[in-house]
């Protein structure tokens, strides 16, 4: 049984879709066309059906003919290809049930069986799929291996429950997956021999991305050119007389072998990369020191690495877009039940909802995923435009303060919410801001990205590039570099790179210390817990600490007090109070840092202006130290979007990018993040509070308010 997979994620760029399809997708089904005998189950994602439909009606058509002659049939799934185990039940029938109406409507056949996006299982699962009309679906010998199933056992369809609804298991073999297509077409025709005669009446379930077949490196030259697919396609076909190629339905209709009930569990690699850094090496060793002594075949089935999940605690950025969906699922499920009558009129809120729960960039493997800021601004975008349009239906107050652990930590955050805009404090974590978006236009301006150690930054210094590599291998064996130098760029942040955060520098630290992210900290207000008042009435919070500086084995009391007025709807209001009960003044290096992201570093239309001064060299990707500054810009012409900060003290502004280092298709590769940005001011606090007045604007370039466009003298060192 035979099974293919094609998807590209919510937001990526029209010419990846377009090379997707024109590399793998088109000649992959015209190929099949040319091969009758070979049937096969073909699973898209509602992304890659639209986009087709629009720019390729003729690719519907060909899908119709191979329908009509019996060569495909067509497997739902989540329509924005979510991982089913990370939204709420109602969320997972919905986005089910949207596909299948879709592919029904299209090309007038029903969808009994599901591609599960990534195999991500859990037990709780055939209910779910038994509601939304799902009978079967193809899912890793793994996950058997891992229930203590011997790999003989799998040789056909498994039946499982939850509740007593049940759905038809098809384990997929891992070992076809890494054969198909970086084997030889001899060794793959010989493994299905040799199974076929230990088991003449047995099913062999393949299944997989689609991608393989032209799309990952190097597959197209060997798929087509090569011809390794068309070789394959008949070497099937000469040995049709003890070998039949069928859709995945045949392999679920045959006779049932038995029950199975499987643990939560995805393909091997997976759980492996869904392990913090420090587990994710010892996994790694340790399953080589099972290969060395011989072990892993017989003891391989009782290791296994973490669970999905995992992501949402290994990475904040992750965690931050899986409870904003939350958030908004919530708030749908509420207009839903307050108001049964009008469900239609929440059809875009949902639509914008689902789209925004598309895995991608919720997780990180051998692809980009979450290290790809524009996947990420696209679940952003359709989460905050599913948020607005349930705001308006539930016609919500125009300014809301509100604190509840929106991140899940034991902590509260400060959700603050108006027409115009959004933003998350987080108390816990030096009262810093880690959300900024524009309600009006959608948009997340810190959608930046905390650099990190991963465990397979360690290969970096083996990454060869990619006109060095040699023969078609898996894209799990290879460690290729899209550039050198890479290893000069890896930096590791020991704090998330929001707003607001509030340093106190030891007196030796300058933009090149500070790049480094190896410089003195005096103070304990980055990671510590600030206390907050919510001031719902006047429209603002206060931030306070009273914290200490570390400096000549003295501790030295400092109390910090930040005060965010929201009353305008574009613009916040920020005022910083700092003091001391030293008997004598003390002299401090006070630097604010914030960070946004426009996503293009060295683009003409995205730059940073320093009193309203644009300078040759001001990229976001740029590194410059200003001085004698009273604000900043951070500009895209392309969104017509900007914020700025600033306020009447004079301060230095260091302007650095944040590159990321992390594993592609394509190999390792930089990636920018965002663009920090921090003022720095000379000051000498008493008892008596000194006081930082500041705007914060974040809208359209043609509104930002002229007190934040003074220009002075600045110095560009």
């Amino acid at each position: 049984a035979f099974g293919i997979h094609n998807h590209q994620p919510v937001g990526n760029f029209d010419y990846v879709f377009e090379d997707a399809h024109r590399s793998a997708y088109l000649p992959f089904l015209k190929l099949l066309k040319q091969h009758e005998n070979i049937k096969i189950s073909l699973h898209q994602s509602g992304i890659l059906w639209d986009w087709q439909k629009t720019n390729h009606a003729d690719y519907f058509q060909l899908i119709a003919q191979l329908i009509d002659r019996g060569q495909i049939e067509i497997l739902t799934g989540g329509f924005y290809e979510p991982i089913l185990s990370s939204i709420s039940g109602r969320d997972v029938i919905g986005q089910i049930n949207k596909l299948s109406k879709y592919i029904k409507d299209h090309f007038e056949v029903e969808s009994k069986g599901l591609w599960l996006t990534e195999r991500i299982w859990e037990p709780h699962m055939p209910k779910l799929l038994s509601e939304a009309g799902v009978k079967f679906l193809p899912i890793d010998d793994t996950h058997f291996i891992y229930a203590g199933f011997e790999h003989s056992q799998l040789t056909g369809p498994f039946l499982t429950e939850n509740e007593g609804h049940t759905v038809t298991l098809l384990p997929i073999q891992k070992k076809l997956r890494y054969l198909i297509p970086f084997g030889t077409v001899e060794e793959v025709i010989n493994e299905l021999k040799n199974q076929a005669e230990r088991n003449p009446d047995g099913c062999a379930v393949y299944a997989d991305d689609g991608e393989k077949f032209g799309v990952w490196p190097n597959t197209y030259q060997h798929c087509y050119k090569d011809k390794w697919l068309v070789n394959f396609f008949e070497e099937l076909q000469k040995n049709s007389d003890w070998l039949e190629v069928v859709p995945l339905s045949v392999a679920a209709n045959q006779k049932i072998i038995g029950r199975a009930y499987i643990p939560s569990a995805s393909y091997a690699e997976m759980l492996h990369w869904s392990l913090p850094t420090q587990a994710f090496l010892e996994y790694e060793s340790f399953e080589h020191t099972l290969k060395d002594y011989n072990l892993d075949e017989k003891f391989g089935r009782f290791v296994r690495g973490g669970h999905w999940r995992g992501f949402l605690s290994k990475y904040e950025e992750s965690n931050m877009m899986h409870k904003m969906m939350q958030l908004v699922s919530k708030k749908l499920i509420r207009f839903e039940n307050e108001f049964p009558e009008k469900y239609n009129d929440a059809d875009r809120a949902r639509d914008r909802l689902f789209a925004g729960q598309c895995n991608c960039p919720y997780w990180h493997g051998v692809f980009g995923g979450i290290y790809l800021p524009h996947i990420r601004q696209a679940i952003w975008q359709a989460l905050l435009e599913a948020n607005s349009e349930l705001d308006q239906l539930l016609q919500t107050q125009s300014l809301s303060l509100d604190e509840t652990d929106f991140d899940i930590d034991g902590n509260g955050e400060i959700i603050v919410s108006n027409e115009k805009q959004m933003s998350i404090f987080k108390p816990a974590m030096g009262g810093s801001m880690i959300l900024l978006a524009s309600n009006e236009f959608k948009y997340n301006f810190t959608d930046t990205f905390t650099r990190r150690k991963e465990g397979y930054h360690l290969k970096l210094d083996k990454a060869i590039l990619p006109n060095q590599a040699g023969e078609t291998n898996s894209i799990h064996d290879q460690v290729l570099a899209k550039e050198s130098g890479l290893s000069d760029v890896l930096i590791e942040d020991w704090y998330a790179k929001k707003c607001f955060i509030d340093h106190f520098f030891s007196s030796d630290v300058d933009i090149n210390r500070f790049r480094s992210g190896q410089f003195g900290e005096e103070g304990d207000f980055i990671l510590e817990q600030y206390n907050s008042n919510i001031d719902k009435k006047n429209g603002t919070l206060t931030l306070t600490r009273d914290g200490f500086l570390r400096r000549d084995n003295n501790m030295i009391q400092v109390s910090v007090k930040k005060k965010f007025d929201f009353r305008n709807s574009d613009i916040i209001k920020v005022s910083y109070e700092l003091c001391t009960n030293s008997k004598e003044p003390v002299k401090v290096k006070f630097g604010i840092e914030n960070n946004f992201n426009f996503q293009a570093g060295h683009a003409i239309d995205r730059y940073v202006k320093v009193n309203n001064n644009k300078h040759e060299n001001g990229f976001l990707d740029s590194e410059i130290k200003y001085t004698d500054c009273m604000n900043y810009s951070v500009i895209d012409e392309y969104r017509n979007l900007a914020v700025s900060f600033g306020g009447d003290n004079l301060s230095e502004i260091w302007q650095l990018p944040i590159f990321s280092v992390s594993l592609s298709e394509g190999g390792f590769e930089k990636v920018y993040q965002g663009t920090t940005l921090v003022n720095v001011f000379e000051l000498e606090l008493t008892n008596r509070p000194l006081k930082l007045e500041f705007l914060l604007f974040s809208g359209e370039i043609s509104k930002i308010p002229k007190h934040l466009k003074k220009s002075t003298f600045v110095n560009k060192c």
